[in-house]
């Protein structure tokens, strides 16, 4: 073993960088709580052991533990050294610590042996003989391993095979990681940044979260070894709830620490102004100030602006350690100030005497303070520049296919430097801060301020998950409520869904929603032990969607909470990893919704198979809002999970039954079960009986109701206490008073009972791939709408038969001519079916022969799990029926029909947070001369391109892969290159449009010149259609406009150019319209005014419009029937051309 070789003398304190003192790192030392991250993409809690012992023997990956500044990464490393050192870890012989930082000052080539023996006291020589024993356990931590922008390159281009052979100390790194050098060892990586995918091979991936509450108190009892002094203490920092949630953070947790002791000792206020991190580090410096700067040689203005400059040098040039040389040109006699002392810490590192910070987030706050103390002009040039380049990483980290040498860098630059807004945020805060700054006698740029607001106010309404949350903190480090409402008062949706939130996260958030006012969607993917933060998050969120990383029974609190004085319409709580994992969890349940409607509140609990010994896997029931809180839902869901283990299962299964009892004012229950059996009854009886308010209890099962003589008793017996009782296939309703089905209810039963019609359907379904590809004729039938389609199709024989443009596939059983076309769906039609919404296009289909006996409609459904949510709308008058499907394909749903009228896709199920197939369609129309419009529109994948097409005759379409996966009622973005470029909206929430109108979801404007753009459409900062390049020039191969557009108004011109030339009498008024539109030049209208007689007027008119192009033409044509409608009839109606009405 190498433990007495070790430079670093692990049973030797460990300085104190805060408070000076010398203070053993085992004394000291605190577990922060460790996730890692499991093959699904959920995370689990690990200890600092488990995270270097886990599959050792099996194989050797890589372990990476990523986290923030001042998380804790490098007490971790030094933790793990000084357990190996002091025997505890003896699964490892040798043992090696490298900080990646100073392995980057050595600029000479050298071997991996030579580079160890320089970080320990080992010879080469020794180093070497240890590596001979091939049986070793080699352990490598290299910590701070934060330039892997670099190193991707090295990666990919550089290595070396041999500990003997010289390289660059980065080539010694990356052959390392490549596993080129000693493959055979172990790798622990400390780094803030996310690793690039293809760095490493085998790796294991873990993430230091902070500390728990017990961690906080932990550390504090540690550091106040008083026992009197740390209660007190304690009781201060626990009794503010935003101070202690930041204490999780162990580098503020330390300041805090350090704060406190100094305000107790000289009798100050414990916890005022100690809001914010900002105003956390301003009151350490402050105390540090007025401790450490009498007799300075200079003003402490000069002394932070000079220590700021040092700072910002370092941030920029993405360094955190300083040569002698550069540090006593910028800070004077860093050495011998004490206050300097506290900050840069001096290192001998390879006979070099060097310079760091005590802790980067001090440098990122020093860097805040300079731009703070800078005259104005130049500090909004620095600050500009900075929010220029976060914002400009935040684009390049959008896009899946970024190069290296360009992209990559700049976006992992401006992730490292986003803390150095956040703590300008903090020193604007206007109650706080200034009283720093006064008491030392300084100015504050007031501009910054400004600046800021604007910069995440744009920001906002653009990004979403990573970058919103960033935006988040920022806001609440200004700690402005009334600026904080003012901006998120704008934003339809906050998605957090991607980003695990940790618990300060959660409390910041906490604390921006009670300043808003409304906000219609709010994601986010939290702990469960943070459900209860957000119970005020239901007086500003109209639908509040959770993911949990499990399920409890503190879900309750929340559904209490959604009593009156609410604005929330709709609560979804899903669990991570749903009901998938066969391993044993702590969730009870899948998923619990809560939605509002006329003031009664719907609570769905799907319990899946969660429940062993429970029949009912899904619970669904209504309540008056005005007795949603006067429940106690966790009780509830307690009882609902922990049903009694009784010696008869029987009663057992009946007991969520029993749970019922306790909600007053229940209005339905609706039940899905297993399957029903007889001993419901005597239950079921006693439960109609004991709620007065419940109207109506329904239930469904697996399979059906037998037998029937155990209905026909329950009916009876529910007749004489004045109910009813029917049964259809798999479902039974009991409702008071009322007598059968109401067509209401029987069109709900048939949706729920999909299932089961496609059980019983025939196996031997045809597939819609077999079927016979056409293409139709189309035309336009009538003069209600000229950009309507119908389409023909004369089929030849019995057979199944698909049309190219719509993927219809109907299955006839002999010859016919078939007639189809897209209606409007009637938005009230579907009103009386609760949650049902259309899924796929309306068609209206005929049959001269009446031969379709099948009908294959195309969805756009990605997963099969959500197939069970589709239906079919059949309407028939003013009436719609909701047909079963015999069969849904993965591309299509099979119905059989007998009356042809229109039918469409229905979901019958939420399809809030479901991914779907969507398509992304562009079109290009010139506006100018100078200018042209690009319209992009998201689309689900069921909507035929023909209708769009259709619908936009006046605009080029260009073709292009459009293939992607789109939620409904998410905010996208679209990222356009080139830059300049304009883009509007800039986010826009994905509605499933099924016509008529298809309007653009996205508009760019560009110049007339510009050839080619390069798109992608972002959710949040995720790709979901990947950037493309788009030639603007290539001719579209898709369908041609309609005819009588094509003769009406691009072809109008040449159609009748002799007849136009001699009757035109408007050509003036017709020419300024043309040159205040841009669309002929100034040259061209002069010629035009200048000319002699009228029709040699006309000609010059009709030589503009042949070198305008067909928008032009188009203008010119709309021009001539507003100025001269009865010359257009009469020549669209004469000898000379067909009439296109």
């Amino acid at each position: 073993m190498a433990e007495d070789g070790m430079s670093v003398n692990w049973h030797e304190n460990e300085r104190s960088f805060l408070s000076g003192e010398q203070v053993s790192l085992a004394a000291l030392y605190t577990e922060p709580v460790i996730i890692q991250k499991k093959k699904k993409g959920s995370f689990r809690k690990i200890s600092v052991d488990e995270l270097v012992c886990l599959h050792i023997g099996l194989y050797n990956p890589t372990i990476i533990l990523q986290g923030n500044s001042g998380s804790g990464k490098s007490f971790i490393a030094q933790k793990i050294m000084l357990d190996w050192a002091s025997e505890k870890m003896p699964r490892f012989d040798l043992n090696f610590y490298l900080r990646y930082e100073e392995v980057k000052c050595i600029s000479e080539e050298m071997s991996l042996i030579e580079l160890l023996s320089l970080n320990c006291s080992l010879s080469s020589d020794q180093i070497s003989q240890m590596f001979q024993n091939s049986s070793q356990r080699v352990l490598f931590i290299i910590d701070g391993l934060d330039d892997l922008d670099e190193l991707t390159f090295m990666y990919h281009e550089f290595c070396i095979s041999s500990p003997f052979q010289r390289a660059p100390p980065e080539i010694i790194i990356c052959s390392l990681l490549r596993k080129q050098i000693l493959p055979r060892s172990f790798l622990l990586i400390t780094t803030r940044s996310e690793v690039p995918q293809g760095l490493l091979g085998q790796k294991r991936f873990s993430k230091i979260v902070g500390f728990s509450e017990k961690g906080v108190e932990e550390y504090f009892q540690k550091f106040f070894q008083d026992k009197e002094l740390f209660r007190e203490v304690f009781k201060y920092v626990k009794a503010n709830e935003s101070l202690f949630t930041i204490c999780s953070i162990p580098v503020i947790c330390c300041i805090i620490c350090t704060v406190m002791r100094e305000r107790f000792s000289d009798g100050a206020d414990a916890i005022s102004g100690l809001e914010t991190t900002t105003s956390i580090y301003v009151d350490f410096v402050s105390t540090l100030l007025e401790h450490h700067c009498q007799g300075l040689s200079q003003s402490v203005p000069t002394l932070l602006r000079s220590l700021g400059q040092l700072a910002e040098r370092g941030m920029m040039e993405q360094q955190v350690l300083f040569d002698e040389k550069t540090v006593n040109e910028t800070v004077s006699d860093p050495a011998g100030n004490p206050f300097l002392c506290k900050f840069l810490c001096k290192r001998r590192i390879h006979q070099e005497t060097m310079f760091s910070f005590m802790h980067l987030s001090f440098q990122e706050f020093f860097t805040a303070l300079y731009y703070v103390l800078l005259d104005v002009e130049e500090s909004q040039r620095k600050v500009r520049e900075l929010l220029h380049t976060v914002e400009r990483g935040w684009v390049l980290s959008c896009w899946s296919d970024r190069d290296f040498s360009m992209a990559d860098v700049e976006a992992r630059h401006a992730k490292l430097l986003q803390p150095v807004i956040l703590f300008l945020c903090g020193l604007c805060k206007k109650e706080w801060i200034p009283s720093f700054f006064e008491k030392l006698n300084m100015a504050v740029a007031v501009n910054i301020e400004t600046q800021l607001k604007e910069w995440l106010n744009h920001c906002s309404q653009r990004y979403q998950n990573e970058h919103m949350l960033f935006i988040l903190h920022c806001l609440y480090e200004l700690h402005e409520k009334s600026f904080i409402g003012k901006v998120l008062e704008h934003l339809v949706s906050i998605d957090l869904s991607n980003v695990p939130l940790k618990n300060a996260d959660c409390w910041m958030l906490q604390f921006c929603l009670q300043n808003c006012v409304n906000i219609s969607n709010l994601k986010l993917n939290i702990t469960s032990e943070n459900l209860k933060i957000f119970q005020t998050a239901l007086h500003s969120c109209e639908k509040l969607w959770m993911k949990v990383d499990h399920i409890t029974d503190e879900a309750g609190d929340l559904i209490s909470a959604l009593g009156e004085g609410k604005i929330v319409k709709e609560l979804i709580i899903q669990d991570q990893e749903g009901s998938k994992s066969r391993k044993k969890r702590k969730s009870f349940c899948q998923e619990i919704i809560a939605s509002v409607e006329n003031e009664d509140v719907t609570l769905s609990v799907c319990c899946s198979k969660m429940i062993p010994s429970s029949l009912i896997s899904e619970l669904t029931l209504t309540c008056s809002r005005h007795d949603i809180s006067s429940v106690n839902w966790r009780i509830f869901l307690q009882k609902l999970h922990r049903s009694p283990r009784s010696q008869d299962p029987s009663l057992d299964e009946l007991f969520p039954l029993d749970v019922l009892r306790s909600v007053p004012g229940l209005k339905k229950v609706h039940i899905q079960t297993f399957r029903w059996t007889v001993r419901w009854n005597p239950t079921i009886l006693s439960l109609v009986q004991a709620l007065p308010s419940l109207n109506e209890l329904r239930i469904n099962a697996a399979v059906s109701f037998n037998p029937l003589k155990d209905i026909q008793s329950l009916r009876e017996s529910l007749t004489q206490t004045g109910w009813t009782l029917n049964v259809w296939r798999k479902s039974m309703l009991i409702e008071r008073d009322r007598k059968g089905f109401t067509v209401s209810q029987l069109k709900t039963i048939k949706t729920e009972n999909i299932e089961s019609k496609r059980a019983e359907s025939p196996s031997g379904q045809s597939s819609s791939g077999d079927a016979e590809v056409f293409t139709p004729d189309h035309f336009q039938e009538d003069d209600e709408d000229k950009h309507k389609n119908t389409y023909r199709f004369v089929c030849p024989h019995a057979g199944q038969f698909r049309c190219s443009l719509t993927n219809l596939v109907f299955v006839t059983e002999g010859e016919g001519e078939v007639l189809y076309k897209t209606v409007t769906w009637d938005p009230h039609v579907l009103v009386g079916l609760g949650q049902m919404q259309p899924a796929g296009p309306l068609y209206n289909i005929d049959c001269s022969h009446g031969s379709i006996s099948r009908l294959h409609l195309p969805h756009c459904e990605i997963s099969e799990e959500n197939n069970d949510g589709l239906a079919v709308a059949h309407f028939v008058g003013d009436n719609v029926e909701i047909i079963e499907p015999l069969k849904v394909t993965e591309s299509h749903v099979i119905i059989d029909i007998k009356d042809l009228s229109s039918f469409g896709l229905v979901w019958i199920k939420s399809i809030f947070g479901i991914p779907i197939r969507g398509q992304v369609l562009l079109f290009l129309r010139n506006l100018t001369l100078e200018r042209k419009k690009l319209n992009i529109h998201l689309l689900p994948e069921d909507v035929p391109v023909s209708e769009v097409q259709s619908r936009h005759w006046d605009k080029k379409y260009i073709e292009t892969s459009s293939k992607c996966h789109l939620v409904p009622y998410q905010k996208y973005s679209l990222c356009c290159q080139p830059e300049e470029c304009e883009v509007q909206p800039m986010t826009e929430i994905f509605e499933c449009n099924f016509g008529p109108n298809y309007h653009p979801t996205f508009e760019v404007f560009l110049d007339a010149n510009i050839e080619e753009v390069r798109l992608g459409i972002l959710e949040g900062g995720k790709e979901v259609w990947n950037r493309r390049r788009i030639f603007l020039t290539e001719p579209s191969k898709g369908v041609e406009p309609p005819e009588h557009r094509r003769i009406q108004e691009t072809e109008f011109v040449k159609t009748h150019e002799d007849e136009l030339i001699q009757r035109v009498s408007s050509v003036m008024a017709i020419a300024d319209s043309l040159k205040s539109k841009k669309m002929i030049t100034g040259e061209m209208w002069i010629k035009i005014k200048t000319a002699e007689p009228q029709p040699r007027k006309m000609r010059d008119l009709l030589e503009a419009l042949d070198s305008g192009g067909a928008s032009v033409k188009a203008e010119f044509y709309k021009l001539l029937k507003d100025n001269e409608p009865y010359l257009v009839n009469d020549l669209e109606s004469g000898p000379s051309g067909p009439s296109p009405q």
